[in-house]
């Protein structure tokens, strides 16, 4: 697993982070906000695993060693790589965890 890298946007009191673990890109959104507290009565993350990585790596012309970089370069939250990942159609699996 390499370090955990935040990206700089994204809604007020969230984050999200971007990783390789297991040669397979993950991405997790943590939302932090009253809104998700009053709704699920606990914070809630989001964590989309990238099962497609040939693909990924042709569609953004990047390799394991310069993939994490581009996606801070490119993308500033969890909804936009997800959006992009969606119109190149890469598969990805998509988890839900709430601590409610």
């Amino acid at each position: 697993m390499t370090e955990k890298i935040k990206l700089t946007g994204g809604p007020e009191k969230t984050v999200t982070w971007v990783w390789l673990e297991n040669a397979q890109l993950k991405v997790e959104y943590y939302d932090f906000s009253e809104d998700v507290q009053r709704m699920f009565g606990n914070d809630i993350a989001y964590t989309l695993t990238v099962t497609e990585m040939e693909k990924l790596y042709s569609s953004s012309k990047q390799n394991a060693d310069l993939l994490i970089q581009w996606l801070v370069d490119n993308f500033h939250s969890y909804f936009a790589i997800k959006q992009w990942l969606e119109e190149m159609d890469i598969d990805f699996h998509l988890e839900t965890e709430s601590w409610a």
